[in-house]
C-alpha cells in the first residue's frame, strides 16, 4: 500500500498548542520528569498538563489523574509509562481527543516478538482514532521556533541555554545521534528549525518526516539519519521533490558493516538492505550520504550559509607556508584541486608578493610590499584578486597562531560574500580561536574545527551543485531485435556467446565469435577469422575462465590454436563436475585499457550498472563507481572521471586517449537494458572491455538470465 504523509498528525507532533505528560514526574532523571522540565526551561508558550494519580502537582503545575481529566482536547500526549501501561493510555488519550502522542516507553518491537505484539495492539488503537503516532522507544522531537524542546539531550538540559534555532531540519532513527548534533550544534554555529526522533518507526517514519520538511518554510536544509525506510521508492521520490524545491538533503545510514547491519537490527529491528546500491540511488536521488551524523551536521550548515560553488577549484590561503603545504596535500588526498591563477591574477598579486609567491597557496606571511604588509586590515586588498579569479570557485583560510585572527576572519567572510563564493575559516590554533569562532557565528557562517572537516565538506558541496540541473534518464523502446534475441535464451547463466548476443542486440560492441567443438573446426574458424585469435574455455561449471588456464591468448597459426585446444580441453578434465563444449575462437583484439561493465538487480533499490578497472584483477584493485539504472551518458561520464585508473584513458605517459564519451555510451546502453530486462537479468558482466583509442569492444561477457 503507497502511504501518504500525515501532515495534520505531524502539525500537531511539531506544533501542539498543549501538551499532556502521562507519567508526569518531579525526578529530571525521569522521562516523565525530563521532558517536562526541558519544556518549561525553555518558555513553551503552550499549556502543559502533568498526568500522575499520586500527585497534585508537577513542577509547579497542577497534576491530572487521567488525561481524560484534562480540561480541554490535547494536541500531544507523552506517553513515558511501563510498556504494560501504554495500551490504556492509548485509550484515554482517544477519549480525551488527542492529536498525536509520542511514545518515549522501550522494550516493544525491538525487543522481540513479545515486544511486537504489543506495538500493533498500540499502534490498532491509535490508527483506529486518527492518532498520529511517534516512537515508541524514541527520545522526542524539538521545534526551535516553537520553543517546544521534548527532546532529552544532555546539552539541552546542562550546556545550552537558548535553542540553537536555524533552518536545518532533522530526521532520526536515534535519540542519541540528535543529542550529539545539538550538543555540537552550539560549537560550529549550526541551528535548527525542526529534530525528530522515530524510535521504532510503528506508524510516523522517516519517509513522513522528510516529507513534511520538504515543504516546511522553516527548513533550507534536510539531515536524515537512517537504519531503514518502509518504502525505498518513496524515500528516493521525496528526495527529488527536494531537489526540486531547491533543498539539499544530506544522510547518514547505518549499516555499512556486516556487524553494523546487526547493529541496526537489535537497534530499532529495522533491516539495513545493501549498502552500495543505497549509496547509488541516493547519489542518483541528489542526496549527499555521508558516514558521520556531526559531518553531516558541518556540511548541512555549509550549505545554508554559503552560496554553491560555480567551479571546482579551491584556493587555499594560510598564516603559515607549513600549514598551507600540508593542506595543499590534503586537498590532493581529497580528491581536490588547487585553482591555478590567471595571468591577470598573477599580475594584480604582484603588488603584495614577491615573484616566487604569485601561486596557491597563498601566505600572508609572504605579503612583503605594497599596504598590506603587517596591516591586517589591508590584507584584503591582496586576498581579494585570488577571490575574484573565475578559476575559484571556493577559498579556505587555514588559521594557524597569528595575530588579528577575528580581523581576518571577518576579510575572508566579507570576501566570499561580496563575490559569491563560500569562504571558509579553518582551526589550526586549537583552542585559542574562541574569539574568532564567536565572531563566524556571529557572522552567519559555520566554525570549521579542522582542515579535514572543511575538505569533506567543500567535496559535498560541489557534489551538490553537480546534481542541481540533472536531468531524470529516460528508458527507451526496445532495441529492434532485443525480443527475439530473448526469445532464445535459456535459464541461468548464459554461455559467452549468447552473452554477447544479448549486448549486440542492444547496440554495444562486441568481439564476436564461433564456438569449435574439435581442433579441426577450431583450426578452420581461426583460420576464417585471419590471425592472431583467441580462445576461450566453453564449459559448463566454469565461470572464471582464466583462473583454470581455460584463455590462450594471441595464437599467431594454425598449429598454436591446435596445442592450445588440446591445453584448454586437458584444463577441463581437471575441473570436477564441469561439461567441456569446445572453445570460442574470436579475433586478438589489443588494447591500452581494460575496463569493465556489469549490471545487478537488488531486490530492494532496483538496477544497477557498474563500471571500473577490469581485466583478472578487478577484484583485487576494487576500482568501480556504482550507478543506478538507467544512467545517463553525462552521468557515466563522471563516473569514468572518477576512476583511479582514468589518467589511463586520458593519455597518460604519452598513450593515445580514449574516446571517453563513446565508452559512457556503452555504459548507458548497457544500463538501458538493465532497466528494461528488471529482475529477469539479475547480472551481467562485460569483462574485458578493451579500448584502445577510439576503438571499443567487449571481448569477454557473461550474464544470468531469468525468463
Amino acid at each position: 500500500m503507497n502511504k501518504t504523509t500525515n501532515y495534520d498528525g505531524i502539525r500537531a507532533l511539531l506544533h501542539p498548542r498543549s501538551v499532556a505528560f502521562i507519567g508526569a514526574s518531579e525526578d529530571i532523571d525521569k522521562w516523565g520528569g525530563v521532558l517536562q522540565h526541558l519544556l518549561m526551561k525553555f518558555e513553551y508558550a503552550g499549556n502543559i498538563y502533568p498526568v500522575n494519580p499520586k500527585a497534585a502537582t508537577i513542577q509547579g503545575l497542577t497534576a491530572y489523574r487521567n488525561i481524560r481529566d484534562v480540561p480541554e482536547p490535547v494536541d500531544l500526549a507523552v506517553i513515558t509509562i511501563g510498556v504494560d501501561a501504554v495500551e490504556d493510555a492509548m485509550r484515554d488519550c482517544v477519549a480525551a481527543g488527542t492529536r498525536a502522542v509520542m511514545v518515549v516507553t522501550a522494550q516493544f518491537a525491538e525487543s522481540g516478538p513479545e515486544g511486537a505484539a504489543k506495538q500493533e495492539k498500540v499502534l490498532a488503537i491509535a490508527r483506529e482514532a486518527g492518532i498520529a503516532m511517534i516512537g515508541p522507544n524514541c527520545m522526542g522531537v524539538m521545534n526551535a521556533n516553537e520553543q517546544l524542546v521534548l527532546l532529552n539531550s544532555t546539552a539541552l538540559l546542562e550546556s545550552v541555554d537558548r535553542i540553537p534555532t536555524g533552518r536545518i531540519g532533522v530526521a532520526s532513527q536515534s535519540g542519541a545521534i540528535v543529542g550529539a548534533m545539538i550538543a555540537r550544534a552550539d560549537h560550529i554555529g549550526a541551528g535548527f528549525s525542526s529534530c525528530v526522533t522515530l524510535g521504532n518507526q510503528a506508524d510516523l517514519e522517516i519517509c513522513d518526516i522528510f516529507d513534511y520538511l520538504v515543504d516546511d518554510p522553516a527548513t533550507d536544509v534536510i539531515c536524515l539519519y537512517m537504519e531503514s525506510a518502509s518504502s525505498v521508492e518513496r524515500l528516493f521520490a521525496i528526495a527529488r521533490r527536494a531537489r526540486a524545491a531547491g533543498k539539499p538533503v544530506l544522510v547518514t545510514k547505518a549499516g555499512r558493516t556486516p556487524h553494523g547491519v546487526q547493529a541496526v537490527a537489535s537497534h530499532t529491528a529495522s533491516l539495513a538492505g545493501s549498502y552500495d546500491t543505497f549509496v547509488a540511488r541516493c547519489r542518483d536521488a541528489g542526496m549527499l550520504v555521508q558516514t558521520d551524523a556531526l559531518q553531516m551536521l558541518l556540511t548541512a550548515q555549509a550549505l545554508q550559509s554559503f552560496p554553491l560553488p560555480k567551479a571546482k577549484a579551491v584556493a587555499l590561503f594560510s598564516g603559515s607556508g607549513g600549514a598551507g603545504a600540508l593542506a595543499t596535500d590534503a586537498l590532493s588526498d581529497h580528491g581536490l584541486t588547487l585553482a591555478e591563477l590567471s595571468s591577470e591574477t598573477k599580475h594584480a598579486l604582484s603588488a603584495f608578493l614577491p615573484p616566487a609567491h604569485l601561486q596557491l597557496p597563498y601566505d600572508i606571511g609572504a605579503v612583503v610590499v605594497g599596504p598590506g604588509k603587517g596591516r591586517p586590515d589591508l590584507f584584503e586588498a591582496s586576498m581579494e584578486p585570488i577571490v575574484m579569479d573565475p578559476a575559484v570557485g571556493i577559498g579556505i583560510y587555514v588559521m594557524t597562531p597569528q595575530f588579528s585572527m577575528v580581523d581576518i576572519a571577518r576579510i575572508c567572510t566579507g570576501l566570499g560574500r561580496r563575490h559569491g563564493k563560500p569562504f571558509m575559516v579553518v582551526n589550526s590554533a586549537s583552542g585559542i580561536t574562541e574569539a574568532m569562532r564567536l565572531e563566524l557565528i556571529r557572522l552567519g557562517v559555520p566554525f570549521f574545527p579542522n582542515v579535514q572537516e572543511a575538505l569533506l565538506t567543500v567535496k559535498d558541496m560541489l557534489a551538490f551543485a553537480a546534481h542541481v540541473d540533472v536531468a531524470e534518464p529516460v528508458v527507451p523502446a526496445a532495441p529492434a531485435g532485443l525480443a527475439d534475441v530473448l526469445a532464445t535464451l535459456q535459464e541461468g547463466i548464459l554461455p559467452e556467446k549468447e552473452a554477447k548476443r544479448l549486448l549486440a542486440s542492444a547496440g554495444i560492441p562486441v568481439a564476436q565469435g564461433e564456438l569449435a567443438s574439435d581442433a579441426t573446426q577450431a583450426v578452420r574458424i581461426a583460420d576464417a577469422i585471419g590471425y592472431p585469435v583467441v580462445m576461450k574455455i566453453v564449459a559448463e561449471g566454469v565461470t572464471h575462465k582464466s583462473d583454470i588456464g581455460g584463455v590462450k591468448l594471441d595464437l599467431a597459426d594454425a598449429g598454436a590454436v591446435r596445442d592450445a585446444f588440446a591445453q584448454i580441453a586437458l584444463a577441463a578434465e581437471k575441473i570436477p563436475h564441469a561439461r567441456f563444449l569446445g572453445c570460442l575462437v574470436q579475433p586478438m583484439i589489443r588494447g591500452d585499457v581494460e575496463l569493465m561493465i556489469g549490471t545487478l538487480h537488488d531486490p530492494q533499490y532496483g538496477p544497477f550498472v557498474l563500471v571500473g578497472t577490469g581485466g583478472t584483477l578487478v577484484e583485487l584493485l576494487k576500482d568501480t563507481q556504482l550507478l543506478r539504472a538507467p544512467t545517463t551518458a553525462q552521468a557515466a561520464e563522471q563516473a569514468l572521471r572518477a576512476l583511479r585508473m582514468f589518467p589511463l584513458l586520458d593519455g597518460y605517459r604519452g598513450r593515445t586517449p580514449a574516446d571517453v564519451p563513446a565508452i559512457a555510451r556503452i555504459v548507458e546502453k548497457v544500463s538501458m537494458l538493465a532497466a528494461m530486462l528488471g529482475p529477469r537479468l539479475p547480472e551481467l558482466d562485460i569483462n574485458p572491455l578493451r579500448v584502445d583509442g577510439d576503438r571499443v569492444a567487449a571481448v569477454d561477457a557473461r550474464a544470468r538470465w531469468l525468463p
